[in-house]
């Protein structure tokens, strides 16, 4: 069992040791018993991680497996995997981040699942359903498969030190082995604060420091991912409101420029008070993140069961670290690669489509988010 979370922004690293227990929801009637065993293992004064899948959303909020207007229902999607995991470790410890092989040992190859022409048709219906009326942005992702040659420590290792981020994982947990290079805080809590950092809106670096410059002033100033921004940090500001205390609820930062190896991002940053809360509580209000459903999220997450021929398990879940006396942290598991004990792997991308997303450009925005595997 190797569990770690890595800040390479901030160059340090939080290592879980000596594994007790492993605690999971499987159905929907185990998610409140997991939930107390959770705070009761917390209480006890150990640390835990937690692996959330996206698909735990439609447990805690079952009216988004409804059928669209208009549409018969959904195929079920019951596949007995654990939706919820949390790891019972007995002690953490802050060290330095991993550093990177000494030499390239590892390869990843990856082969999208979804036909362009068919990622294109879904992207054009998902604009005619806005302009319907029905939403106002969807985050529509596709998934990859993925072929390991080498070992998952070292890609990891080489990848994160290329693409360094503040919410990065490496767990092996019996059954699989996650590698997550997330830059996307979901929500952390201090003390009697709740801190939520989406990321919408994201431009390719250049290697020419003018052009580069330049990608990054029309991503800031493009009216489309400024839209995208607004939208989420508008739906999180409602969500945190349901648990908040009344008033509390604050927008810090707004499309604030963020700079990354291979892209730019624009982040806002929320803030609210919430003294009192249970996890339960916040994952009831907050799961999943706006950031990867669109807005309205209840109506967009019908959609995506509809549009998306497979469950995202943990790619847009969450995954993170809860300290005994209640702190923790989560962030959005974009980046994130899972693998089985073969090398065999899935990997996720996507992006918010919204009324003036262009089909091919969404396209190609998928496939430069994908080449942090092998680049």
């Amino acid at each position: 069992m190797v569990c770690r979370f890595e800040d390479r922004l901030h160059r340090r690293a939080l290592r879980l040791d000596g594994w007790v227990d492993r605690i999971e929801a499987r159905s929907a009637a185990d998610v409140a018993p997991a939930l107390a065993k959770i705070e009761a293992a917390r209480r006890a004064g150990h640390w835990l991680a937690l692996l959330l899948h996206y698909e735990l959303g439609e447990w805690l909020a079952p009216e988004s497996t409804s059928p669209p207007p208009g549409c018969p229902p959904s195929a079920p999607r019951e596949d007995n995997a654990a939706r919820l995991t949390a790891l019972v470790f007995e002690h953490a410890t802050w060290e330095a981040p991993w550093p990177a092989p000494a030499r390239a040992m590892a390869k990843a190859e990856v082969t999208p699942r979804l036909p362009r022409h068919e990622y294109l048709a879904n992207v054009r219906h998902i604009r005619e359903l806005i302009i319907a009326g029905e939403l106002y942005q969807l985050n529509y992702t596709q998934l990859l498969d993925v072929r390991l040659q080498g070992s998952a420590r070292d890609l990891y290792g080489q990848i994160a030190a290329r693409h360094p981020v503040a919410h990065a994982a490496y767990i092996e947990d019996g059954d699989r082995t996650i590698l997550s290079f997330s830059p996307e805080l979901f929500v952390a809590r201090i003390g009697t604060s709740l801190i939520t950092r989406p990321m919408k809106g994201t431009a390719p670096r250049h290697p020419d420091p003018r052009q580069d410059r330049q990608l990054a002033q029309a991503l800031h100033a493009s009216p489309k991912n400024c839209a995208e921004n607004l939208m989420i940090v508008d739906l999180l500001r409602n969500d945190l409101g349901r648990l908040a205390t009344p008033g509390s609820v604050r927008v810090d930062d707004l499309f604030s420029l963020e700079c990354y190896p291979t892209v730019w991002a624009l982040t806002s940053t929320l803030s609210a008070q919430a003294p009192g809360v249970s996890l339960g509580q916040i994952l009831a209000a907050l799961f999943p993140c706006g950031s990867i459903t669109g807005a309205p999220k209840i109506a967009t997450m019908r959609r995506i069961r509809q549009l998306e021929s497979a469950p995202r398990g943990l790619y847009c879940g969450s995954i993170g670290w809860m300290a005994p006396e209640g702190d923790f942290s989560l962030n959005v598991a974009i980046r994130t690669l899972v693998l089985d004990e073969a090398g065999r792997g899935v990997y996720g991308t996507g992006g918010g489509i919204v009324y003036d997303s262009h089909p091919a450009e969404e396209w190609e925005e998928c496939q430069w988010k994908a080449r942090i595997l092998t680049t």
